[in-house]
């Protein structure tokens, strides 16, 4: 993991999205422990979980971030793949006053 290259030039924005970085990581250690544990225990099997966590990815909650992601995503790649209309695009929305 790293910072974005903006950051290295703003210490305290460095060490913020690095503790963000760190506390999510961390989140999913300890998820993955749980779930380990309660797969290990016999309590519920990886199966299941991929049921429920099928089930809580398509709550309105998630599915909306995990859409706009995914959207965001594809969007980036395609940029990356053709930086030349990527550029065009955003002078095109600046003039057309759709981005500031």
């Amino acid at each position: 993991m790293s910072v974005s290259n903006d950051s290295y030039y703003k210490p305290e924005e460095a060490l913020q999205e690095l503790m963000l970085q760190e506390r999510i990581l961390c989140s999913a250690i300890d998820i993955q422990a749980l779930l380990g544990l309660l797969v290990d225990k016999g309590i519920i099997t990886k199966e299941e979980i991929d049921i429920f966590r099928d089930r809580v990815r398509n709550l309105p909650k998630y599915k909306n971030s995990i859409e706009e992601i995914e959207r965001l995503k594809k969007g980036f790649s395609a940029a990356k793949d053709n930086p030349e209309a990527y550029l065009k695009a955003i002078l095109n929305a600046k003039l057309n006053g759709e981005i500031k």
